[in-house]
Order: C-alpha cells, then structure tokens, then sequence
C-alpha cells in the first residue's frame, strides 16, 4: 500500500524506493529468463524456434539437392524469384535407383500443422517428373516454406527455402 508521501514522490516524477524495487525485480527476472534461454540453447521449451534458421535450400536462385539412400533428388521451382499466390512449376530430377511409382510433392512450413497441399508429379522421362502448384500466403507473415519430396518405396527429402510475399 503507497502512503500519500510515496504517491507525491511518484506524481513528481522521481523514482522513489518502492519504483527502484519493481525495476530491480523486473530486470532479475527477464536476465534469469535470458540465461536460462542460453543455457539451454534457445527459447525457454515450448517456444518457436525461428524457421529461417532450418533453410536447407537457396530455391530463389538455383535447384536443391539432396542425397536419398541411391538416389540423388534435384527440386527445381519455377519461375523465378518463387513468389506466393503464384501458378509455380515444381520439377524433380532422381538420378540413380529410379522409384517404383511417380513421386509427389507435400507443401507445407517447417513446424506447423497444415491442411493437405499436394503437388502431383508426372514423367517427363529419364528421371525428371514436373507438376504445378501453388505455395499460399500465410496469415502470420512467415514466409520459410517446405517442400517434402515423396519418393515411393525410397523415402523423403525435405528442401525448406524462402519464399517471396
């Protein structure tokens, strides 16, 4: 409770000792939550890590590779720069163990439950596959998108790049 002396030491503008402490308090308890985000490498559990720190992939100015057991996966997005709200051209080039059915492409961002946005591929022949789809705006302003490669009976492959608003 604030006696009339501490209420005119407040309205004057002067800090009185009652101020100094809630400051003092204030400060320890955000530097505690500071170390404690260090000391365990990140965001104190259960808060979102930042998704532009998992890009694997620079799409707005080359394809992607990656390695999936005998086959080498190339991910291709046209036209370039790769903006959102836009008919793009998803292509897929295997080289080595050829799959057994047609890959697909799941759009989705890293971290978050979406509804199904799938890219359906088709043979172009010797190993390329290309279909088209589209990569929608997302009302949080995020714009790191992932491109989960689907090979039947081989595996997946993951390529999360940026994309343009």
């Amino acid at each position: 409770m604030l006696t009339s002396g501490v209420k005119k030491v407040i309205h004057r503008g002067r800090m009185s000792f009652l101020q100094t402490g809630e400051r003092l308090f204030g400060m320890l308890f955000f530097g505690m939550l500071f170390l404690s985000m260090v000391a365990h490498g990140g965001p104190v559990q259960g808060a979102e890590k930042d998704p532009s720190a998992l890009v694997n992939c620079n799409i707005q100015h080359t394809s992607c590779t990656q390695k999936l057991s005998d086959t080498q996966v190339v991910l291709d997005i046209t036209p370039k720069p790769v903006k959102a709200m836009t008919d793009l051209t998803f292509r897929i080039t295997l080289t080595g163990k050829h799959p057994e059915a047609a890959p697909y492409i799941d759009l989705g961002m890293p971290g978050m439950k979406m509804g199904p946005n799938r890219v359906p591929l088709k043979s172009l022949g010797n190993g390329v596959h290309e279909g088209t789809g589209i990569i929608v705006r997302c009302p949080s302003g995020k714009k790191v998108w992932k491109a989960t490669v689907i090979v039947p009976n081989m595996g997946t492959a993951e390529f999360i790049f940026d994309v343009i608003y």
